[in-house]
């Protein structure tokens, strides 16, 4: 009586068997093939977090606040991306993008992350690196070295350290279709 039990069990199994043999990746084209494997070893950011905190020391900041960056990898056709390593220091001004989502890899400092509201203070005609407009009714995270942050397209942020300390990220930059 056992034996047609097993082999019930066994032949309701069968076809199934072909689900999980089957390769996951076997559809996945890989030409054209990109040849752009990269990688920013430790060292490399070192290096490149000097050259900014050189560039605020000499005045390079943007729009004269403590904010400065390098862009290391561009956005292409085939990649709706691109990458930069950035340096902020005090207050920088609050952003919004249309078609661009961020990707905060927090690699250096701490500060604090400002997400949503809405942007007052800003003066119409007044060119930007005299501005100092705020968030109102923002949501308040706290980041530090090893944090991830994820901010949607058309989200106003910011993200400010406190005074006479610095925050260094790598932002990556996705860009939604048009």
């Amino acid at each position: 009586m056992r034996l047609p039990s097993l082999l019930i069990s066994i032949i309701s199994l069968m076809p199934l068997t072909p689900l999980f043999a089957q390769n996951p990746f076997g559809d996945v084209s890989n030409e054209p093939r990109p040849s752009e494997y990269l990688l920013w070893s430790a060292e490399t950011v070192a290096s490149i977090k000097a050259e900014l905190e050189q560039g605020l020391k000499d005045g390079n900041g943007i729009w004269g606040t403590g904010f400065i960056y390098k862009r290391v990898l561009q956005a292409a056709d085939h990649r709706p991306h691109n990458m930069s390593i950035v340096l902020r220091s005090g207050y920088t001004q609050p952003e919004i993008h249309e078609l661009k989502w961020d990707m905060y890899v927090i690699l250096d400092g701490s500060g604090t992350a400002r997400m949503g509201g809405e942007r007052i203070g800003w003066i119409d005609g007044l060119p930007p690196e005299q501005q100092h407009p705020e968030l109102q009714g923002y949501r308040e995270f706290q980041v530090t070295k090893g944090d991830i942050m994820h901010v949607p397209a058309r989200v106003w942020h910011q993200l400010v350290t406190e005074e006479g300390s610095s925050i260094t990220y790598a932002l990556i930059n996705i860009m939604e279709e048009e």
